[in-house]
C-alpha cells in the first residue's frame, strides 16, 4: 500500500494528469511506421512477408497481454509505463540493426511485448487517479482528451518521419522512433502511483475472469474485436493501397500520415458530445458499419478517392478507444482493472494475429481489391451479428 503521503490527492490530481498528457503525447511516437512497408521491402519481403511479420507483433501481444495486465496490477501500473516505451526503443533498434526477416521478426516481437505493456495500464491509472479524489465522472472527458493527444503526438512523430525519410533515409526514421521512446519511459518516471488494495496474482486473475464474465463486459469484448481488426487491418495496409495508387513519395506518406492523425484528434475528444448527441446504440452501429463499407467502396477506387476514405476511418478510430474504455471501466473493480482491460485487448489481437496472415496470403494471390471486398464483407457480417446480441 503506497502511504497516504504519497496520494494523488496530496499531490494534485491535475499535475497527474498533466505529466500523463505529457505522456500520452509521446506513447507512440513512430515516426518510422509510414514506411516500414517499403523499408521491408528493400530487403527483398512481399506482402505474405511482411503479413508474417506483423503477425509476430500480434501473436507477442496475445502472448504477453495478460501477464502484462497481471504485472501492473501486481506491482504498479507507473513501472508497465516505464517498461513499455523502454522496450519499444529496443523493438526499434533491433530493426534498425536488422538485415533481414529474423532480425526485423525479433523487433517485431519486441514492439509486441512493449504495447502489450501499455495497452491497459494508461486508462488502468487515470481512472484510479480520479477515484482517489471522488472525480471518476470526469474519467471519459479527460480519457477522450488524452487519447487525442496521443493522436496527435502520433501524427506530429509521422510528420517528422516523412521529413526525416525525405531528407536523410528510410533507417533514419526507426532510430528516430527508438529516441522518442526513450524520452517517454523518462516522462513515466515522474507519474504517481495511486494507492490501492494490493492483490495477489492468482487472485486478479479470477477476479479479473469474473468480471468478464458480466454480460455487458463479454459483449463489449466481440464488439472490441470487430472493430479492433477493422481498423488494424486498415491501418496497416495504407502502404501497400497508396503503392497500388502510385502514391509512395517519403514527404508525401509523412504529411499523409499526420493529417491522418490530425484528422482523428477532433473525434476523440468528441466522444462524450457524440455519445450524448446521437446516444450509444447509433455510435456503437456506425463505428464499424463505416469502416466495413468504406473498404467495398475502395476496392473499387484503387486512387485518390479511395484515399479520400482514409479520413473516414478517423472519425471511428479517434472515437472508439475512450467509449469502449468507459463502457468497460465503468464495470470493473480498481484490483483487476488492467488485467481485465488487458484481456479485452488479447481478444482483439488473437483474432487479427490470425486473420492478418490469412488476407495476406490472399493479397499475394488474388490482388488487393479481391482482398478488401473480403475483409469489408466479413466486417459487414461480424458487425451485424455482435450488435444483434447487444444486451438492453
Amino acid at each position: 500500500m503506497v502511504p497516504a503521503a504519497l496520494s494523488v490527492r496530496a499531490l494534485d490530481i491535475d499535475r497527474q494528469i498533466r505529466v500523463l498528457g505529457a505522456y500520452a503525447a509521446l506513447t507512440y511516437p513512430f515516426a518510422c511506421i509510414p514506411f516500414l512497408w517499403f523499408y521491408f521491402q528493400d530487403f527483398g519481403i512481399g506482402i505474405d512477408g511482411y503479413a508474417n511479420l506483423i503477425a509476430c507483433y500480434y501473436l507477442t501481444m496475445v502472448v504477453a497481454e495478460v501477464p502484462t495486465g497481471l504485472l501492473a496490477d501486481r506491482f504498479g501500473r507507473k513501472l508497465t509505463l516505464v517498461l513499455g516505451p523502454s522496450v519499444l526503443a529496443g523493438g526499434f533498434l533491433t530493426i534498425w540493426l536488422g538485415d533481414g526477416f529474423a532480425e526485423f521478426a525479433l523487433g517485431e516481437v519486441l514492439l509486441g511485448l512493449g504495447h502489450s505493456l501499455l495497452s491497459g495500464p494508461p486508462s488502468a491509472l487515470l481512472y484510479d487517479s480520479l477515484s482517489q479524489v471522488g472525480a471518476q465522472h470526469r474519467f471519459l472527458p479527460t480519457e477522450a482528451g488524452l487519447h487525442a493527444r496521443r493522436t496527435l503526438g502520433t501524427g506530429g512523430a509521422f510528420l517528422a518521419g516523412g521529413v526525416l525519410a525525405a531528407s536523410v533515409d528510410l533507417a533514419s526514421t526507426i532510430l528516430l522512433t527508438a529516441v522518442l521512446c526513450v524520452v517517454a519511459a523518462l516522462i513515466a518516471l515522474g507519474l504517481l502511483e495511486p494507492p490501492r488494495q494490493r492483490t495477489r496474482t492468482p487472485l486478479l486473475l479470477s477476479n479479473a475472469l469474473r468480471e468478464l464474465r458480466q454480460p455487458a463486459v463479454r459483449w463489449i469484448a466481440a464488439y472490441y474485436v470487430v472493430v479492433f481488426c477493422l481498423l488494424r487491418y486498415c491501418f496497416h495496409t495504407y502502404q501497400p493501397y497508396l503503392q497500388e495508387a502510385g502514391q509512395q513519395r517519403p514527404l508525401l506518406l509523412g504529411v499523409m500520415f499526420c493529417a491522418l492523425s490530425i484528422a482523428a484528434a477532433p473525434w476523440s475528444r468528441a466522444a462524450p458530445w457524440l455519445l450524448r448527441r446521437f446516444g450509444e446504440g447509433a455510435l456503437l452501429w456506425w463505428m464499424p458499419l463505416s469502416m466495413a463499407l468504406s473498404l467495398v467502396v475502395m476496392a473499387f477506387a484503387v486512387g485518390w478517392v479511395g484515399v479520400a476514405l482514409f479520413f473516414v476511418h478517423q472519425a471511428p478510430f479517434g472515437a472508439h478507444w475512450a467509449i469502449i474504455q468507459a463502457y468497460a471501466n465503468h464495470r470493473l473493480t480498481s484490483q483487476s482493472r488492467a488485467t481485465a482491460m488487458s484481456m479485452l485487448s488479447f481478444a482483439g489481437r488473437v483474432v487479427f494475429a490470425v486473420l492478418f496472415p490469412t488476407l495476406g496470403y490472399l493479397h499475394a494471390a488474388a490482388g488487393l481489391s479481391t482482398t478488401y471486398i473480403v475483409a469489408g464483407s466479413l466486417g459487414l457480417v461480424a458487425t451485424w451479428m455482435v450488435m444483434r446480441r447487444q444486451p438492453r
